[in-house]
């Protein structure tokens, strides 16, 4: 029997990513399909392993050819497909096929009879997580069968092969081929086949995982035959539509085309050299040249403007354009009142008015909700509105008004009072308009909402709305939640009523609700059958009825629903609007038979729970108090204990959740020296030791606390306190928690990771008792919630809302230039790694500058309050007003890292780069023209080098790739690092023996130092990076735990958290201040490639290399300044067990690299001396 399915995937040289992308399509639960796998001539090992693919399943075949790129590869796979399959699909080698994407894809054909089916497509970023592809996010955000892009228009977007199943007929029908020797090859074969086929299905689910891969053809645009190739794809297109459809077709492709698949490359222009940038001018011309001057007039403001640019060949007033517009999106100023035209700070030259004309999208109403809270009964509200890219006006000129709006028709108005609102600026992203002028707040009396008892009416919906009308424009819509991101709770003015706010997708909504069933009590009791149950109890009105009652539990996400009966009481009162007591009985077992297949232990399954009457109503029962504790053991799901638990959803309804133990916070408030209370209830195993974690939210960066629990299991309770202002770190001290969300979890000790981590939840009870707000240190910290019932802890930035935000760093570098002509102040500015610790090579000339006694002030950079300062320096935080007044008047300045592109070195004064490490790595302008080349950057260097009156040397070597590397041709002062001076200090052992007391490491204990540099392809959000560890901790532990200590270092810029066995052998010294101190007391180094080996060298012990990823970061990503191969001081240990055994020996393991090692310190450490910080703070005065 034929294959129902066939799959061509092109294999080159995927070695790494194939056998994840085959076993996807394996596991595929459509079993009916041949997956043709197109060798292409690679050079690595993915032949061998398609063929091991082919060789066990029969479904798999191998076709070799030799390299003719991936069109080419494709034709081939279809020619060798089965000529009786019914479907044909395409997957590029390196990416991921979700099971059930066949499924899907060719159920909804089969279904409908349509010629393709498409699908949602996410991106598998390089640290594993799945992100929603923006290409796809609007043309696949619904399920529609059997559509059609000339009614679709959204779905030209949908221009990848791999995300779809084509009917073979309508394929064979067409005669479609890859174009061969082209890059971008999917554009004319799928949207051609988008609108010959008859109709197709469009799938919302995700059928495709697109891996991001550094040096991929999406990942590097800028080059000539990228924009050479795209633009001749989309005229062939062009050429497709006006033979074929119609004009308004070939109008809308052009259309979005200049806004997609051209932006795509013109965005890229400042990464472009000159060849790619010409290039680009060169062939969208020729484009535009066949496209009607009415599709360019009708393209966004901003759009219009670039290809304007682009027409007249004015590349540098583009690139400026094209900079500013990622700074400040969507931002200009307006000028004229009745024909409005904007203007652009970057433009030197005329443009016609027909280009710069202001449209009603250009000038939006920008509207956010920031607080929504209940206060002596009424609903209090309070945000801000203008109209962007005008400056908000005051008085008169301004009118603004809010309202909730209910259907059409209905329309209650509310008073609006004008505030100021700072924030409304910094969160702006422009810095040209101030709208600090345009807070609001209103209030909602709850009554003028209420339904009658005895109406028709169970509930009305209101959405809130706001208007701003200014200069002849009115500007209305409903305000963005996304600043207020959790719901009010609700409230019962009464027995009989309810005031439910809800966060409805980016709104609020306001339900009035009439109560018609509440929950009164639960108990355990026994279901009829005799076997354990929970027994609810609570009341409803009479007009309910009382017969044929039953109880319903329905899974949130799958639907699934099962009854119990209800028993009412008797009626004794005439009144519909009078109440009732009933009773169900909700057996356990019902629960477990209910629970999905797949439940594991993390994973909670909810259940709504109506009543539900004969003829199909349902009818929430409301919650009106604290639910009364009370968890019933349920069985385990996998090895984790599990609940029932009853509590209160978002909308005040009794919910019911078969749900992993939790604890239930039931106190979290400040004490009077300002310390986070939380208290509550966690019915776990006494035996197991708990702690408490604080996770950030965006940059997963933890901070842990102890834990006091008392009580027995069914009643257990634990209480924890902290200080968020001064959490205990790495080598003593303690700093702020840093700016953010930080969420709250329960972990078991030792866990090996976060998995089994249990979210500290905030029963409905409290709920009324947030947010809570506390300033500690100048900075304010709020406790509130999140998704309904997840403890949170809000940090306040450091700085203040005038010095955040474009604005504001604009008018303080205006304030920096005219600070620069005032009188130099007798200061030393240091700065470590832009403030982040007070370590390194400029902490050792601060030393040394204390040392002498010189009287001069001693100002240090902070970001975010992270670096603990000594005595005697101030701390200026990084961004600050003070920071920028810093920069213009201290007379000397100290530092490791770049400083901003805009500071200006002026007469008198003296700025000092250390920079931070001896160049292993490339860096700067050895990294032009490879995939890693930041261009924006690299055309910065010459001009921040004019920033420099010196720059330090660590080794003769350095001096050469340093001035090379940052166009430096000023004074280099070859003195050795500051930062090695401990090694040649008299007191270093003294030093080392303090480090190891502070870190708490037993005597006798010998100290491995594991300290991996950060890889650039694994990004994370706010500038960090994941670690990628693959070192086993567990296998070093069970091998080395009983004599060794493990500390992990991270980069500065790497986070998250390390496996932790609790035992002690891993120590996590991330935080620790000075790298230097760590490597004093170190046995043994074992890193990649790391700039610390050179530091490390001169202690002269072990140094083990684990390179598990040598090739890919020498030809990938930033390669290396020499062959560090050849000269490297120790073993390249690619494996975890390799690492591991030579670590049993560092000694014996290295001893074949003594010449190697004598040859790495000759090169590398033969200017240091102990006198480093000497020298350089002799030249500094």
């Amino acid at each position: 029997m034929p294959p129902r399915l066939s799959v061509v995937v092109p294999v080159y040289n995927v070695e790494p990513f194939l056998t994840d992308c085959l076993k996807s399509l394996a596991e595929q639960t459509v079993t009916d399909l041949e997956v043709v796998m197109v060798d292409d001539g690679s050079t690595d090992g993915s032949a061998a392993l398609a063929a091991g693919f082919a060789a066990e399943d029969g479904r798999f075949r191998l076709v070799n050819q030799e390299n003719g790129g991936l069109g080419h590869a494709r034709n081939t796979g279809v020619r060798n497909c089965d000529p009786e399959s019914r479907y044909l699909a395409f997957v590029d080698s390196d990416d991921i096929v979700p099971p059930r994407a066949y499924e899907l894809l060719v159920g909804a054909l089969e279904e409908t009879g349509s010629d393709l089916a498409s699908g949602n497509v996410l991106r598998l970023r390089t640290d594993g997580r799945l992100q929603q592809s923006p290409m796809f996010r609007v043309p696949m955000a619904t399920t529609r069968l059997r559509t059609h892009i000339s009614r679709d228009r959204e779905l030209t977007g949908d221009r990848i092969a791999c995300n779809k199943v084509f009917r073979r007929s309508f394929w064979d029908e067409h005669q479609f081929a890859f174009p061969v020797g082209a890059l971008y090859e999917d554009i004319p074969i799928v949207l051609p086949a988008h609108f010959l086929a008859a109709s197709v299905d469009i799938v919302k689910d995700p059928v495709y995982h697109w891996r991001d891969r550094p040096g991929s053809i999406t990942a590097g645009r800028a080059v000539v035959r990228g924009i050479r190739d795209r633009v001749a794809h989309v005229q062939g297109v062009c050429a497709f539509l006006e033979e074929n459809r119609t004009a308004a077709d070939k109008s809308h492709y052009e259309a979005h085309a200049l806004a997609n698949d051209l932006w795509y490359f013109m965005e890229v222009l400042p990464d472009g050299d000159e060849a790619y940038r010409e290039a680009f001018l060169t062939h969208t011309n020729a484009f535009i040249d066949q496209v009607e001057p009415a599709v360019l007039d009708g393209l966004p403001l901003r759009l219009r403007l670039m290809w304007h640019l682009v027409r007249e060949r004015r590349m540098e007033e583009l690139l400026a354009l094209l900079a500013f517009d990622k700074r400040e999106p969507g931002a200009f100023a307006v000028r004229g009142l009745r024909r409005r035209r904007a203007a652009y700070p970057p433009l030197t030259r005329p443009v016609p008015g027909r280009v710069l004309r202001v449209g009603e999208r250009d000038l939006p109403l920008v509207a956010r909700l920031r607080e929504a809270a209940w206060q002596d009964g009424k609903l209090r509200l309070k945000g801000y509105a203008y109209i962007r890219n005008l400056p908000a006006a005051s008085g008169a000129a301004e009118f603004r008004a809010g309202w909730l709006r209910a259907g059409g028709r209905q329309v209650i108005p509310l008073r609006l009072r004008r505030t100021a609102e700072p924030e409304a600026t910094a969160r702006s992203r422009q810095s040209l308009h101030d709208y600090d002028r345009s807070g609001f707040e209103m209030v909602l009396d709850p009554a003028r909402l209420r339904i009658p008892v005895d109406g028709p009416a169970a509930h009305v919906t209101w959405r809130l709305e706001l208007g701003v009308a200014r200069n002849g424009l009115l500007r209305r819509s409903a305000p963005s939640t996304a600043e207020a991101p959790v719901a009010p709770p609700v409230h019962r003015p009464d027995g009989d009523h309810r005031i439910v706010p809800v966060l409805d997708g980016d709104w609020l909504v306001v339900h009035a609700e009439r109560i018609d069933a509440r929950f009164e009590t639960h108990r355990a009791g026994e279901h009829s059958d005799g076997t354990a149950a929970v027994v609810v109890d609570g009341m409803l009105r009479n007009r309910l009825g009382g017969r044929d009652l039953r109880l319903s539990l329905t899974h949130r996400s799958s639907g699934t629903a099962f009854e119990c009966p209800v028993t009412v009481q008797e009626d004794t009162t005439p009144s519909a609007t009078g109440w009732r007591r009933f009773t169900a009985a909700i057996p356990l077992t019902a629960l477990l038979d209910a629970r999905p297949a797949a439940t594991q232990g993390r994973s909670g399954v909810p259940y709504s729970v109506h009543l539900v009457g004969p003829g199909g109503s349902r009818t929430p029962i409301d919650v009106p108090g604290p639910v009364p504790p009370g968890r019933y053991p349920l069985a385990p799901a996998g090895d984790e204990p599990r609940e029932l638990g009853l509590t209160v959803s978002a909308r005040g309804n009794l919910l019911i959740s078969d749900r992993p133990v939790q604890p239930a916070v039931e106190l979290a408030a400040w004490t009077q020296e300002g310390k986070l209370l939380l208290e509550g209830t966690f019915p776990d195993d006494p035996g197991r030791p708990v702690e408490l974690v604080a996770r950030h939210s965006g940059h997963h960066e933890e901070a842990v606390f102890p834990v006091a629990f008392t009580g027995p299991q069914d009643d257990r309770r634990f209480t924890a306190e902290l200080r968020p202002d001064a959490v205990a770190t790495c080598g003593g001290g303690e700093l702020p928690l840093g700016e953010g969300n930080w969420y709250f979890f329960l972990r078991e000790k030792g866990a090996a990771d976060e998995t089994r981590d249990t979210a500290l939840r905030l029963p409905a009870a409290v709920h009324h008792t947030l947010p809570a707000t506390r300033t500690l240190a100048g900075r304010s910290y709020v406790i509130e919630r999140r998704f309904h019932d997840q403890l949170l802890l809000s940090c306040a930035p450091p700085l203040g809302a005038a010095e955040r935000g474009p604005r504001g760093r604009r008018l303080l570098g205006t304030a920096y230039t005219a600070q620069r002509t005032a009188a130099l102040r007798d200061a030393v500015l240091f700065s470590s790694f832009d403030g982040r610790q007070y370590s390194d090579s400029p902490r050792a000339v601060h030393e040394e500058l204390t040392r002498r006694g010189t009287g001069a002030e001693h100002l240090w950079v902070v970001r975010d309050s992270q670096a603990r300062i000594p005595a005697g320096a101030t701390a200026v935080e990084h961004g600050s007003a003070a920071w920028h007044e810093a920069l213009a008047r201290s007379r000397h300045i100290v530092t490791n890292t770049q400083l901003p592109e805009w500071f200006e070195r002026r007469e008198g004064q003296t700025v000092v780069q250390t920079w931070h490490g001896t160049p292993l790595k490339r860096i700067g302008l050895d990294l032009a023209g490879t995939a890693q080349a930041n261009r924006a950057y690299i055309a910065t260097l010459e001009q921040r080098a004019r920033q420099w009156s010196l720059l330090v040397s660590p080794n003769t070597y350095s001096t050469p790739v340093l001035r090379r590397s940052f166009g430096f041709e000023g004074e280099v002062l070859e003195c050795g690092y500051p930062r090695n001076d401990l090694f040649h200090a008299p007191d270093r052992t003294k030093v080392a023996a303090a480090v190891r007391e502070t870190l708490q490491i037993p005597d006798g204990k010998r100290v491995v130092l594991y300290a991996p540099t950060w890889r650039e392809d694994r990004p994370r959000n706010g500038g960090r990076y994941t670690m990628d560890l693959r070192l086993d901790l567990a296998a070093a532990e069970r091998e080395l735990g009983a004599d060794t200590v493990l500390l992990v270092r991270r980069h500065y810029l790497v986070t998250d958290r390390l496996p932790d066995s609790g035992t002690g052998f891993v120590r996590d010294v991330s935080r620790y201040p000075e790298a230097g101190e760590l490597m004093l007391i170190s046995d043994a180094l074992v890193t990649d490639y790391s700039s610390m080996m050179f530091d490390f060298a001169h202690t002269g012990r072990p140094m083990l290399f684990h390179t598990y990823d040598l090739e890919h970061y020498r030809d990938t990503l930033r390669g290396f300044a020499f062959d560090f191969e050849a000269r490297a001081p120790g073993p390249l240990i690619p494996e975890s067990a390799d690492l591991i055994e030579a670590l049993r020996d560092p000694v014996g393991a290295t001893a074949g690299h003594a010449g190697a090692y004598e040859a790495f310190r000759r090169d590398f450490c033969d200017l240091d001396d102990g006198r480093a910080a000497v020298r350089v703070a002799d030249r500094l005065l």
